[in-house]
This record gives C-alpha cells, sequence and structure tokens, in this order.
C-alpha cells in the first residue's frame, strides 16, 4: 500500500519516526507471542532428548529382562592353539572334556598342466551339481582356461576357481577349483564332457569334502563343518587342530563380570536420564512447567524405588544387590555387593530382573514402563508435543492477526500525519497571505 508522507515539511516533526515509534509500541504483543512460540519449539525438542535417553534406559534394560540375556556366560579351551569356544546366552555352567579326532575338510579339485592360461580348452556346456542342483554354463565364445574359471566365479554359488601359475616353462597353469565350505553338504560335481573343440581339463581329486568328528566326554559327533554351535547347548567349538589322542578341556562359567557390567549400563543410564531431569527442572529449565517432564521422572524414579514384591527370589529391592539412591536424584553402583549377591543368591537376582514363568522382571516392567511413555499413540511424549504443536500454531494465528491489525494501523497513521501536514501548510499559506495585505 502506497501514501504519501510530507515527513514534518509544514509542521516540522520528523513524522517517519514517530509513526514508527507508535508502530513499534503495538507491536509488543507480538514480541510476547514470538518468545511464547520460541519456548514450545525449545520445549519440543528438549522433550525429544528426554525421549532419547529413556529409550537410552529402556535398551539397557532390555538386555536383563530375559534367562538368556541375563544370564552371561564365558567359555574358556584348555588348548586355544587346538580348539576356541564362545558362549552364547542359553550356555549353562559345566566342564567338558573334548577330543578332535578329525576336521572337516571342502572339496578340491586340480587339473592337468597347460601352458598358458589362455590355452584353448574347447568351447559347449559346463555343469556344477551341488547339493543336488545342477547349474550349467554355456561356453560358447569362451574358451580359454582363464575364461571357464571367470565362468565359474561369476555364476556359481558354492564354489570358487583359480589358476596357479607353477613358474614353470610349461605345463605351470593349472586350474584349481575349491568347494566354498566343509562338509559333506557342500560337495560337488564338476561335468567338463561338454565341451569340445579343445583340450578340455581333467580334473583330478586333491581332497575330499568331509564332516568333522570329535568326541564329547567319550560321545561320538559328527559335524558337517569346523565350528558346530550344536554339540553343547550354547557353545560354538571351533575346531583347529586334529589329534584324537588329545584330551582338550571346555570350561563354561557364569560372567558375573558380563552380569556387573549390564547393571552398571543400566544406572548409568538412569543417572544420565535424571541429570537431565534435574537440568531441565531448574528455575531457567525449558521443561521446568511440563508435565511429561514430572511425569517420567516420577514413574521412572518410583520403578526404581519401590519394593518388588511379586518376584520368585528372596531379593526385592535393587540396594540389596548394591544400587543405592545417592544425592541429586543419582544412584550408586557397587559392583562387589552385587557380585556377592549373585555369587550367593544367584537365582534370586535373575528372578529380580527377568521375564519367566510366573516372574515379571523388574527389567521388564520398567521396559514395559518406558514403552507406554514413549507410545506413538498415547504416550506422554506424544500428547505433549501434540499440545505443544497447537499452542505454536494458535501463535501463528495471533500472530498473523496481529500483523494485519499493525499494518492498517501504520496505514491510518500515516493518512493522519499527512492530512495534519497538509492541514497546517494550508494555515500557513492563508496566514502568509492575510500579512502580506495588511
Amino acid at each position: 500500500m502506497s501514501s504519501v508522507s510530507f515527513s514534518g515539511l509544514a509542521t516540522g516533526l520528523d513524522t517517519g519516526s514517530i509513526i514508527s515509534q507508535l508502530v513499534e509500541l503495538k507491536r509488543a504483543p507480538v514480541y510476547r507471542l514470538q518468545k511464547d512460540k520460541q519456548s514450545y519449539q525449545n520445549q519440543i525438542t528438549s522433550l525429544a532428548t528426554l525421549k532419547t535417553k529413556l529409550l537410552a534406559l529402556q535398551t539397557a534394560a532390555r538386555k536383563l529382562d530375559t534367562s538368556t540375556e541375563f544370564s552371561t556366560a564365558k567359555a574358556t579351551s584348555s588348548d586355544t592353539d587346538a580348539l576356541t569356544v564362545s558362549a552364547g546366552g542359553s550356555a549353562s555352567p559345566g566342564q567338558y572334556n573334548v577330543k578332535v579326532i578329525s576336521l572337516a575338510t571342502s572339496q578340491k579339485l586340480q587339473s592337468q598342466g597347460y601352458d598358458s592360461k589362455l590355452d584353448n580348452i574347447g568351447s559347449g556346456r559346463v555343469s556344477i551339481t551341488i547339493d543336488g542342483k545342477t547349474k550349467e554354463l554355456n561356453l560358447t565364445g569362451v574358451n580359454t582356461l582363464q575364461g571357464l574359471a571367470n565362468a565359474i566365479n561369476d555364476n556359481v554359488e558354492g564354489v570358487s576357481a583359480a589358476i596357479v601359475n607353477s613358474g614353470a616353462a610349461t605345463g605351470g597353469y593349472t586350474l584349481v577349483v575349491n568347494g566354498a565350505e566343509a562338509g559333506t553338504a557342500n560337495a560337488f560335481t564338476l561335468d567338463l564332457s561338454g565341451l569340445t573343440g579343445g583340450v578340455p581339463p581333467v580334473m583330478t581329486t586333491k581332497s575330499t569334502a568331509a564332516d568333522a568328528s570329535l568326541s564329547i566326554d567319550d560321545i561320538l559327533i559328527t559335524a558337517d563343518s569346523n565350528t558346530p554351535d550344536d554339540a553343547i547347548s550354547g557353545i560354538t567349538l571351533r575346531l583347529l587342530q586334529a589329534d584324537a589322542g588329545k584330551t582338550l578341556t571346555v570350561t563354561v562359567a557364569r560372567d558375573t563380570d558380563g552380569i556387573s557390567d549390564k547393571v552398571k549400563g543400566l544406572t548409568d543410564a538412569y543417572n544420565d536420564l535424571f541429570s537431565f531431569i534435574a537440568k531441565e527442572s531448574a528455575a531457567d529449565g525449558t521443561l521446568r512447567e511440563n508435565a511429561a517432564l514430572r511425569t517420567v521422572a516420577s514413574s521412572v524414579e518410583n520403578m526404581f524405588g519401590s519394593s518388588f514384591a511379586t518376584g520368585l527370589g528372596d531379593i526385592t529391592m535393587f540396594a540389596q544387590m548394591g544400587v543405592k539412591r545417592g544425592s541429586n536424584r543419582q544412584v550408586e553402583f557397587d559392583a562387589a555387593k552385587l557380585k556377592d549377591a549373585l555369587a550367593a543368591q544367584f537365582g534370586s537376582v535373575r528372578d529380580f530382573f527377568v521375564k519367566r514363568e510366573g516372574n515379571v522382571g523388574k527389567a521388564s516392567q520398567l521396559d514395559t514402563l518406558i514403552s507406554s511413555l514413549t507410545s506413538s499413540t498415547q504416550g506422554v511424549f506424544k500428547a505433549s508435543t501434540t499440545s505443544l504443536n497447537k499452542r505454536i500454531d494458535n501463535v501463528d494465528d495471533s500472530i498473523a492477526r496481529y500483523e494485519r491489525s499493525i499494518e492498517s494501523y501504520q496505514s491510518t497513521l500515516q493518512r493522519r500525519f499527512t492530512a495534519m501536514e497538509q492541514m497546517v501548510s494550508q494555515l500557513q499559506a492563508q496566514g502568509n497571505y492575510l500579512g502580506s495585505i495588511r
């Protein structure tokens, strides 16, 4: 909207400055609304951080909420040159005598020697059968030793081919075809009888596919690989050397250090959450008046502090395992006390945390609580963020109305001051005229 302003030519007043200052005074409510909007946006950002820290606590709790995850075990071998072991969550403490009788081997075929990897081996059909499935290759236009190796590598899963060069002046290039995995299940058949027009490879067996053989506590076991994971429940063996006359000892024990690390991870996540809550609850905290913050703080704090009366074991409080309240809503972790509790009452400590038949478990309860709080449909974060976004929308609408009102107000001022200047100018002209006729 254009307007004409005489900027005080008649009155000597700086009307532009006066209008600007009056409009600025009129904008005071807009500035208050913009400050409110920024506050709401800051709350949404802080709520996102709070949710992230709460989910980190949930992740830590989920590492303790089942027997498999809680009962961490560690396995050791008496001779790691011959046998290495690793324990999964279902491993149970025990000791086993193991003998590695023979290792699983993969099949290997080798051709006669060629003078060059580019020698003509003929063209036609080649078939490879693995586990009862046959793959056929059409080598029309591919008639070199290297071309055959490339065709196998590019088109067949389960075997690999390579050219080995001995360096001999004649017959130095040999095609070697290997099974990708050890064990009889990975045996293969290579049929080159469809090649014509050159010198087809004649393959000789250098090693056959064979399963591993071992005994565990005098029980004879056949394994289809050198890494059997079902010979001992929850334990993966890695067979490295075969010696039927040598007895190896595999020991499986509870990994109390691993359990302690998981409990410490839970307390660290709790303390990190409440450090943020303390900061946001302070007088200058972004969420000091936000109901979601108070709900999260009280719910999680009550969950940690309350007695677990419905568990199967005798341990009902975190404090019995070395987790006690400290200052500033933090908790303190005593690893030595937890290890003593694990040594004396492992089952009770386990049942305090885990969910299993007849037992809910604190870690599982905490997981459920956090899932409820962070629900994308009914959680407190969803409700609070939705409310804040509505407030932002309302503020935007109010600002837009004020801006339209201010624009109208500014136009009115400009018209009135312009009219005043014109009137003063006319009066001055009349005065000058009357003064001139005396």
